[in-house]
Protein backbone atom coordinates (compact mmCIF):
# COMPACT_ATOMS: atom_id res chain seq x y z
CA UNK A 1 0.00 0.00 0.00
CA UNK A 2 2.68 2.46 1.04
CA UNK A 3 4.71 1.74 -2.07
CA UNK A 4 1.80 2.78 -4.32
CA UNK A 5 1.60 6.17 -2.66
CA UNK A 6 5.36 6.58 -2.79
CA UNK A 7 5.43 5.90 -6.51
CA UNK A 8 2.74 8.51 -6.97
CA UNK A 9 4.71 11.04 -4.95
CA UNK A 10 7.91 10.34 -6.85
CA UNK A 11 6.13 10.99 -10.15
CA UNK A 12 4.56 14.05 -8.60
CA UNK A 13 7.80 15.63 -7.48
CA UNK A 14 10.71 14.47 -9.59
CA UNK A 15 11.43 16.79 -12.49
CA UNK A 16 14.80 18.56 -12.50
CA UNK A 17 15.47 17.62 -8.89
CA UNK A 18 14.00 15.65 -6.05
CA UNK A 19 13.96 16.14 -2.36
CA UNK A 20 13.72 13.35 0.17
CA UNK A 21 15.42 10.21 1.40
CA UNK A 22 18.65 10.00 3.35
CA UNK A 23 20.53 8.74 6.36
CA UNK A 24 23.63 8.92 8.52
CA UNK A 25 26.88 7.08 9.46
CA UNK A 26 30.06 8.28 11.22
CA UNK A 27 33.43 7.87 9.54
CA UNK A 28 35.81 7.23 12.40
CA UNK A 29 38.20 4.54 11.29
CA UNK A 30 41.06 6.89 12.11
CA UNK A 31 40.67 8.88 15.28
CA UNK A 32 42.46 12.14 16.02
CA UNK A 33 42.05 14.79 18.75
CA UNK A 34 38.71 16.50 18.36
CA UNK A 35 37.13 13.65 16.37
CA UNK A 36 34.46 11.39 17.72
CA UNK A 37 35.18 7.81 18.62
CA UNK A 38 33.04 5.26 16.75
CA UNK A 39 33.32 1.57 16.02
CA UNK A 40 36.40 1.14 13.77
CA UNK A 41 36.41 0.16 10.10
CA UNK A 42 32.98 1.52 9.23
CA UNK A 43 33.68 4.18 6.59
CA UNK A 44 30.31 3.97 4.87
CA UNK A 45 27.12 2.62 6.37
CA UNK A 46 24.76 0.20 4.71
CA UNK A 47 22.59 3.08 3.60
CA UNK A 48 25.52 4.88 2.01
CA UNK A 49 26.00 7.61 4.61
CA UNK A 50 29.13 8.44 6.56
CA UNK A 51 27.87 8.91 10.06
CA UNK A 52 25.45 6.68 11.83
CA UNK A 53 24.27 3.48 10.20
CA UNK A 54 20.86 3.55 8.58
CA UNK A 55 19.15 0.24 8.05
CA UNK A 56 16.52 -0.20 5.34
CA UNK A 57 13.58 -2.24 6.68
CA UNK A 58 12.82 -5.60 5.01
CA UNK A 59 9.65 -4.24 3.45
CA UNK A 60 11.66 -2.19 0.96
CA UNK A 61 12.73 1.43 0.81
CA UNK A 62 10.88 3.81 3.13
CA UNK A 63 8.60 6.64 2.18
CA UNK A 64 9.72 9.33 -0.20
CA UNK A 65 8.20 12.77 -0.25
CA UNK A 66 8.76 14.42 -3.58
CA UNK A 67 9.89 17.97 -3.98
CA UNK A 68 10.64 19.21 -7.45
CA UNK A 69 11.78 22.70 -8.34
CA UNK A 70 10.32 25.03 -10.92
CA UNK A 71 6.89 24.10 -12.19
CA UNK A 72 3.42 25.59 -12.37
CA UNK A 73 2.74 25.02 -8.66
CA UNK A 74 5.86 26.94 -7.65
CA UNK A 75 4.70 30.17 -9.22
CA UNK A 76 6.86 33.17 -8.46
CA UNK A 77 10.43 34.38 -9.04
CA UNK A 78 13.03 32.18 -10.80
CA UNK A 79 14.29 29.24 -8.76
CA UNK A 80 17.16 26.81 -8.99
CA UNK A 81 18.17 23.55 -7.25
CA UNK A 82 20.50 23.95 -4.26
CA UNK A 83 22.42 21.00 -2.85
CA UNK A 84 23.03 20.66 0.88
CA UNK A 85 26.82 20.70 0.51
CA UNK A 86 26.67 23.94 -1.45
CA UNK A 87 24.36 25.50 1.13
CA UNK A 88 26.75 24.62 3.95
CA UNK A 89 29.90 25.64 2.09
CA UNK A 90 28.69 28.99 0.83
CA UNK A 91 27.64 30.17 4.28
CA UNK A 92 31.32 30.25 5.25
CA UNK A 93 30.38 29.68 8.90
CA UNK A 94 30.41 26.14 10.24
CA UNK A 95 28.81 27.24 13.51
CA UNK A 96 25.61 27.87 11.51
CA UNK A 97 25.40 24.32 10.16
CA UNK A 98 22.46 23.29 12.31
CA UNK A 99 20.39 26.35 11.41
CA UNK A 100 21.15 25.96 7.71
CA UNK A 101 20.44 22.22 7.63
CA UNK A 102 17.15 22.57 9.49
CA UNK A 103 16.12 25.50 7.29
CA UNK A 104 17.00 23.33 4.27
CA UNK A 105 14.67 20.53 5.39
CA UNK A 106 11.95 23.01 6.32
CA UNK A 107 12.15 24.45 2.83
CA UNK A 108 11.98 20.94 1.36
CA UNK A 109 8.79 20.38 3.34
CA UNK A 110 7.30 23.66 2.09
CA UNK A 111 8.01 22.65 -1.51
CA UNK A 112 6.33 19.29 -0.92
CA UNK A 113 3.30 21.02 0.59
CA UNK A 114 3.02 23.30 -2.44
CA UNK A 115 3.16 20.27 -4.73
CA UNK A 116 0.45 18.49 -2.74
CA UNK A 117 -1.69 21.64 -2.66
CA UNK A 118 -1.30 22.01 -6.43
CA UNK A 119 -2.36 18.40 -6.91
CA UNK A 120 -5.34 18.98 -4.64
CA UNK A 121 -6.54 21.82 -6.88
CA UNK A 122 -6.18 19.63 -9.96
CA UNK A 123 -7.91 16.75 -8.20
CA UNK A 124 -10.94 18.75 -7.08
CA UNK A 125 -11.26 20.41 -10.49
CA UNK A 126 -11.85 16.98 -12.05
CA UNK A 127 -14.74 16.05 -9.75
CA UNK A 128 -18.09 15.98 -11.54
CA UNK A 129 -20.27 18.75 -10.04
CA UNK A 130 -23.64 17.02 -10.34
CA UNK A 131 -26.97 18.55 -11.32
CA UNK A 132 -28.26 19.70 -7.92
CA UNK A 133 -27.53 23.28 -6.80
CA UNK A 134 -26.52 22.01 -3.37
CA UNK A 135 -23.88 19.68 -4.84
CA UNK A 136 -22.53 22.50 -6.99
CA UNK A 137 -22.29 24.81 -3.99
CA UNK A 138 -20.44 22.20 -1.93
CA UNK A 139 -17.98 21.60 -4.77
CA UNK A 140 -17.48 25.34 -5.28
CA UNK A 141 -16.63 25.74 -1.60
CA UNK A 142 -14.13 22.86 -1.71
CA UNK A 143 -12.54 24.26 -4.87
CA UNK A 144 -12.13 27.71 -3.33
CA UNK A 145 -10.64 26.15 -0.19
CA UNK A 146 -8.11 24.15 -2.24
CA UNK A 147 -7.03 27.26 -4.14
CA UNK A 148 -6.72 29.23 -0.89
CA UNK A 149 -4.51 26.50 0.61
CA UNK A 150 -2.30 26.59 -2.49
CA UNK A 151 -1.96 30.37 -2.22
CA UNK A 152 -1.03 30.07 1.46
CA UNK A 153 1.45 27.29 0.73
CA UNK A 154 3.15 29.44 -1.89
CA UNK A 155 3.40 32.30 0.60
CA UNK A 156 4.96 30.05 3.23
CA UNK A 157 7.36 28.73 0.61
CA UNK A 158 8.54 32.26 -0.18
CA UNK A 159 9.18 32.92 3.52
CA UNK A 160 11.13 29.66 3.91
CA UNK A 161 13.22 30.42 0.83
CA UNK A 162 14.20 33.81 2.19
CA UNK A 163 15.07 32.30 5.56
CA UNK A 164 17.53 29.92 3.90
CA UNK A 165 18.92 32.68 1.67
CA UNK A 166 19.58 34.84 4.74
CA UNK A 167 21.24 32.03 6.67
CA UNK A 168 23.55 31.14 3.78
CA UNK A 169 24.00 34.83 2.86
CA UNK A 170 23.30 34.23 -0.82
CA UNK A 171 23.40 37.25 -3.14
CA UNK A 172 19.99 38.72 -3.86
CA UNK A 173 20.76 38.49 -7.58
CA UNK A 174 20.67 34.68 -7.50
CA UNK A 175 17.48 32.67 -8.20
CA UNK A 176 15.72 31.49 -5.06
CA UNK A 177 16.79 28.03 -3.82
CA UNK A 178 14.82 24.81 -4.07
CA UNK A 179 16.35 21.84 -2.17
CA UNK A 180 18.04 19.35 -4.44
CA UNK A 181 19.04 16.65 -1.93
CA UNK A 182 16.42 14.35 -0.40
CA UNK A 183 16.09 13.98 3.38
CA UNK A 184 16.29 10.68 5.21
CA UNK A 185 13.32 8.37 5.60
CA UNK A 186 15.26 5.16 6.34
CA UNK A 187 15.93 3.91 9.88
CA UNK A 188 18.71 5.82 11.63
CA UNK A 189 21.17 4.26 14.05
CA UNK A 190 22.81 6.80 16.33
CA UNK A 191 25.59 4.62 17.82
CA UNK A 192 24.75 6.51 21.00
CA UNK A 193 26.37 4.00 23.37
CA UNK A 194 29.65 4.00 21.43
CA UNK A 195 29.88 7.75 20.95
CA UNK A 196 29.01 8.62 24.53
CA UNK A 197 30.78 5.71 26.21
CA UNK A 198 33.41 8.01 27.75
CA UNK A 199 31.73 11.41 27.71
CA UNK A 200 28.44 12.78 28.98
CA UNK A 201 25.46 13.43 26.73
CA UNK A 202 23.02 16.26 27.29
CA UNK A 203 19.42 15.51 28.09
CA UNK A 204 18.37 16.85 24.71
CA UNK A 205 20.66 14.45 22.83
CA UNK A 206 19.42 11.54 24.94
CA UNK A 207 15.86 12.52 24.10
CA UNK A 208 16.61 12.63 20.36
CA UNK A 209 18.28 9.22 20.55
CA UNK A 210 15.16 7.76 22.17
CA UNK A 211 12.72 9.61 19.91
CA UNK A 212 14.16 8.82 16.47
CA UNK A 213 12.86 5.23 16.22
CA UNK A 214 9.33 6.42 16.93
CA UNK A 215 9.63 9.25 14.41
CA UNK A 216 10.82 6.77 11.79
CA UNK A 217 7.90 4.47 12.54
CA UNK A 218 5.52 7.41 12.17
CA UNK A 219 6.82 8.08 8.65
CA UNK A 220 5.86 4.59 7.55
CA UNK A 221 2.43 4.82 9.18
CA UNK A 222 1.69 8.22 7.63
CA UNK A 223 2.71 6.81 4.26
CA UNK A 224 0.30 3.91 4.69
CA UNK A 225 -2.44 6.32 5.74
CA UNK A 226 -1.84 8.53 2.71
CA UNK A 227 -2.00 5.53 0.39
CA UNK A 228 -5.31 4.43 1.91
CA UNK A 229 -6.69 7.97 1.70
CA UNK A 230 -5.73 8.20 -1.96
CA UNK A 231 -7.56 4.96 -2.69
CA UNK A 232 -10.57 6.14 -0.67
CA UNK A 233 -10.78 9.30 -2.75
CA UNK A 234 -10.53 7.39 -6.04
CA UNK A 235 -13.28 5.01 -4.90
CA UNK A 236 -15.62 7.72 -3.65
CA UNK A 237 -15.14 9.78 -6.81
CA UNK A 238 -16.00 6.77 -8.98
CA UNK A 239 -19.10 6.00 -6.94
CA UNK A 240 -20.20 9.64 -7.04
CA UNK A 241 -19.86 9.69 -10.84
CA UNK A 242 -22.29 6.74 -10.93
CA UNK A 243 -24.72 8.53 -8.66
CA UNK A 244 -24.21 6.16 -5.73
CA UNK A 245 -22.53 8.58 -3.31
CA UNK A 246 -23.25 12.23 -2.48
CA UNK A 247 -20.73 14.96 -3.23
CA UNK A 248 -19.98 15.25 0.50
CA UNK A 249 -18.33 11.80 0.44
CA UNK A 250 -15.96 12.87 -2.32
CA UNK A 251 -15.08 16.14 -0.56
CA UNK A 252 -14.51 14.28 2.69
CA UNK A 253 -12.12 11.83 1.02
CA UNK A 254 -10.37 14.71 -0.71
CA UNK A 255 -9.83 16.50 2.61
CA UNK A 256 -8.65 13.30 4.31
CA UNK A 257 -6.00 12.76 1.65
CA UNK A 258 -4.63 16.25 2.20
CA UNK A 259 -4.41 15.65 5.95
CA UNK A 260 -2.47 12.40 5.51
CA UNK A 261 -0.06 13.93 2.98
CA UNK A 262 0.71 16.86 5.25
CA UNK A 263 1.18 14.49 8.16
CA UNK A 264 3.75 12.53 6.17
CA UNK A 265 5.60 15.69 5.16
CA UNK A 266 5.65 16.97 8.74
CA UNK A 267 6.94 13.64 10.03
CA UNK A 268 9.85 13.56 7.57
CA UNK A 269 10.76 17.16 8.38
CA UNK A 270 10.76 16.56 12.14
CA UNK A 271 12.83 13.38 11.71
CA UNK A 272 15.54 15.08 9.68
CA UNK A 273 15.67 18.22 11.80
CA UNK A 274 16.32 16.11 14.90
CA UNK A 275 18.95 14.06 13.08
CA UNK A 276 20.69 17.31 12.15
CA UNK A 277 20.64 18.38 15.79
CA UNK A 278 22.13 15.07 16.86
CA UNK A 279 24.89 15.21 14.24
CA UNK A 280 25.75 18.79 15.14
CA UNK A 281 26.28 17.71 18.73
CA UNK A 282 28.69 14.89 17.89
CA UNK A 283 30.54 16.17 14.80
CA UNK A 284 33.66 18.28 15.18
CA UNK A 285 33.41 21.83 13.82
CA UNK A 286 36.57 21.18 11.79
CA UNK A 287 34.81 18.48 9.77
CA UNK A 288 34.57 19.51 6.09
CA UNK A 289 31.12 20.42 4.83
CA UNK A 290 30.84 17.48 2.44
CA UNK A 291 31.62 15.02 5.23
CA UNK A 292 29.13 16.72 7.53
CA UNK A 293 26.45 16.41 4.85
CA UNK A 294 27.38 12.75 4.34
CA UNK A 295 26.55 12.20 8.02
CA UNK A 296 23.01 13.34 7.25
CA UNK A 297 22.19 11.83 3.86
CA UNK A 298 23.77 8.92 1.97
CA UNK A 299 24.70 10.70 -1.27
CA UNK A 300 24.73 14.50 -0.97
CA UNK A 301 25.14 16.29 -4.28
CA UNK A 302 28.87 17.11 -4.66
CA UNK A 303 29.74 20.75 -5.12
CA UNK A 304 32.90 22.78 -5.38
CA UNK A 305 33.44 26.51 -5.76
CA UNK A 306 34.37 27.56 -9.27
CA UNK A 307 36.81 30.45 -9.68
CA UNK A 308 34.46 32.54 -11.82
CA UNK A 309 31.04 31.72 -10.44
CA UNK A 310 28.86 29.44 -8.37
CA UNK A 311 25.54 29.25 -10.18
CA UNK A 312 24.93 25.67 -11.39
CA UNK A 313 24.08 24.99 -15.01
CA UNK A 314 20.75 23.39 -14.10
CA UNK A 315 19.26 26.57 -12.66
CA UNK A 316 15.73 27.12 -13.92
CA UNK A 317 13.00 29.66 -14.12
CA UNK A 318 9.55 28.92 -12.70
CA UNK A 319 8.55 27.71 -16.16
CA UNK A 320 11.42 25.22 -16.10
CA UNK A 321 13.67 26.97 -18.65
CA UNK A 322 17.44 27.15 -18.08
CA UNK A 323 19.04 30.25 -16.62
CA UNK A 324 22.58 29.27 -17.48
CA UNK A 325 23.83 27.19 -20.39
CA UNK A 326 26.46 24.44 -20.71
CA UNK A 327 29.96 25.83 -20.71
CA UNK A 328 29.20 28.57 -18.20
CA UNK A 329 30.99 28.59 -14.85
CA UNK A 330 29.47 27.15 -11.73
CA UNK A 331 28.97 23.51 -12.67
CA UNK A 332 28.78 20.81 -10.05
CA UNK A 333 32.12 19.03 -9.87
CA UNK A 334 32.37 16.04 -7.54
CA UNK A 335 35.38 16.04 -5.23
CA UNK A 336 37.50 12.88 -5.52
CA UNK A 337 37.13 12.10 -1.81
CA UNK A 338 33.42 11.33 -2.21
CA UNK A 339 33.76 8.35 -4.54
CA UNK A 340 31.33 5.55 -3.65
CA UNK A 341 32.53 2.71 -1.46
CA UNK A 342 30.92 -0.67 -0.86
CA UNK A 343 28.89 -0.98 2.36
CA UNK A 344 30.48 -2.87 5.29
CA UNK A 345 29.70 -6.54 5.69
Amino acid sequence: MASVFLEHLVKLVRAAAVVLIAAMSLDAAAESPGEIGLPPADPIAADGTRSVVVATPPGGPPAEIPVRPADASLAGPPTRPLGLVEALFRSGDRSRRLWITQAYWKLAAKVAIVRCAGDAVERIDLVAPGAEPHARAVLDAATAEARAELAEARSELAVAQQELVDLIRLPITEPLPIPLDPPLTAAYQTHFESIFANRPATGRIRAIHRALPGRHEAIGLWSTAATAAEQAFAGSEAEHAKGRLPIESVIGSHALLGVQQRGLIAAVKAYNCEIAEYVMSVADLGLPDDQFAAMLIPAPTPWSLQPTGVLPTNATTVEGGPISTPGQPGRFSPPPTLSPSPPPR
